[in-house]
């Protein structure tokens, strides 16, 4: 069987609409997400908003964007700090209330409902420990500096300082930026995860102002090279898998910023999975079991005999045997 997260995953199906409540725990009055990002880290088991928000569109992307480009392709230098966003494309769900900004919710007779997006972002070494530190950015687009917490801003970073999310300030957001702080040198190559949800107000109306069905879901991920490492290939993108989802590519791009004008600058990074360089040293962590795409065989042919017996279709998985047929 593959592991699962529990309480807390099951948990996250009451539906967040602010960053803070992945902080609380599964049994306080505003059930939580303790702590965990849902961004497809493997340290959550990959898991990403998908477990709870289903049957997705599948029609978003995420664009992952830095002050400085070089970031994806000649890697990051350590200790420095780089101003990111996640810019989720192609929003479809909800536009009948984007129209509402913050004007919605609860508190408004006759009842209005909200356009409730949001996304995960952490960045991980290769033992899949989080790497780097995170902080908030204020109205003017500086930096926070210190443990400043800016309640306005549309980001929110975790507690324990491991990852970034939405904090649900405003409403109809398609872009959130955030300042990360690389970690110091001969941490390696590193990986982002990151996903966002396209939410789609649910019925609009008091007694379900959100819910998980149909809202759109992406992730995916990215190497963030480490600068001046040998064999270093940055600009490289990924696909992963968890179970029952298909996770679609990420595509990044760099967005410089001069004279306080941000250009995207076009890295023609979204190219086809498996493009990034792996040096020897490193394809002892492509062996290990949670790399593959199926972990673990007898699941898989558990899974093939059903889809047999049910839709009476086959392949995708090898062949089975015959089995006593009781299901």
């Amino acid at each position: 069987m593959r592991p699962v997260i529990g309480v807390a995953a099951i948990a996250l199906c009451t539906g967040f609409s602010s960053g803070a409540t992945f902080d609380n725990t599964a049994n306080q009055p505003a059930d939580g997400g303790g702590g965990i990002p849902f961004d497809g880290a493997p340290r959550w088991t990959s898991h990403t908003c998908a477990v709870c928000h289903t049957n997705a569109p599948g029609q978003i992307t995420i664009r992952l964007e830095a002050d400085h480009p070089e970031l994806f392709t000649t890697g990051y230098t350590p200790n420095m700090q780089y101003h990111l966003r996640v810019v989720m494309e192609n929003e479809h769900e909800g536009l009948a209330y984007k129209s509402n900004p913050d004007s919605c919710g609860g508190s408004d007779v006759p009842f209005v409902g909200c356009d409730y997006n949001g996304f995960g972002l952490e960045i991980d070494d290769m033992s899949g420990a989080p790497s780097g530190s995170y902080a908030q950015v204020d109205g003017s687009g500086a930096c926070a500096t210190g443990s400043a917490t800016i309640f306005t801003a549309d980001t929110y970073i975790l507690k324990d300082g491991t990852a970034a999310l939405s904090s649900g300030v405003h409403n109809g957001a398609t872009s959130w930026d955030l300042c990360w702080t690389a970690p110091a040198s001969g941490s390696g190559t590193l990986t982002a995860y990151v996903a966002a949800v396209d939410g789609n107000g649910g019925s609009g109306n008091a007694s379900f102002p959100t819910d998980e069905p149909g809202d759109d879901v992406f992730a995916g991920q990215v190497p963030l090279p480490a600068a001046g490492a040998q064999g270093s290939q940055g600009g490289g993108c990924d696909a992963t898998t968890e179970p029952g989802v298909l996770v679609a590519l990420l595509a990044l791009c760099g967005l410089a910023w001069r004279k306080h004008r941000r250009r995207a600058l076009a890295l023609a990074l979204l190219v086809a999975g498996g493009c990034v360089h792996v040096r020897p040293r490193e394809r002892e962590t492509l062996a290990k079991r949670a790399m593959k795409f199926s972990p673990d065989p007898a699941e898989d042919e558990l899974d093939l005999h059903m889809q047999e017996a049910r839709e009476g279709s086959e392949g995708g998985y090898g062949t089975s045997g015959g089995g006593c047929g009781c299901n």
